[in-house]
C-alpha cells in the first residue's frame, strides 16, 4: 500500500530547456508537416515520463535507505474505555421477577 501512496504523491517536476518542444510541435503541425509532429510529440512525451521516472526512483532509494519517519498510530489518540462487569449486573436487577 505504501507504494499506492507513493505513486499517487508523483508530481513531474516543469522541464528546462532552452528549446521550445510545445512552439515546435504547433508549428510542425500547422505547416501540415505529421511525421515531424510526430517526432516531436514523442520526444515530449518520452522526456515528461523520464523525468517522473527518474523522481520515483531517487523517492524509492531515498524511502529504502533512509530512515523511516515514524508513524502515528491512530489508535494511540482514540480514549480508551472500559467495560465495567458491573454495569452488565444492574441490567439484571431492573429485570422484575415473574
Amino acid at each position: 500500500m505504501a507504494e499506492d501512496t507513493l505513486i499517487d504523491e508523483l508530481q513531474a517536476e516543469p522541464i528546462q530547456t532552452d528549446s521550445k518542444p510545445i512552439e515546435d510541435l504547433l508549428k510542425a503541425i500547422q505547416d501540415h508537416n505529421f511525421t515531424q509532429a510526430e517526432r516531436h510529440f514523442n520526444d515530449i512525451v518520452g522526456d515528461r515520463l523520464q523525468d517522473t521516472l527518474d523522481q520515483a526512483k531517487v523517492r524509492i532509494a531515498s524511502a529504502m535507505y533512509n530512515e523511516p519517519e515514524p508513524e502515528e498510530d491512530e489508535e494511540e489518540d482514540l480514549p480508551e474505555y472500559e467495560e465495567d462487569d458491573e454495569d452488565e449486573d444492574d441490567d439484571e436487577d431492573l429485570v422484575a421477577p415473574v
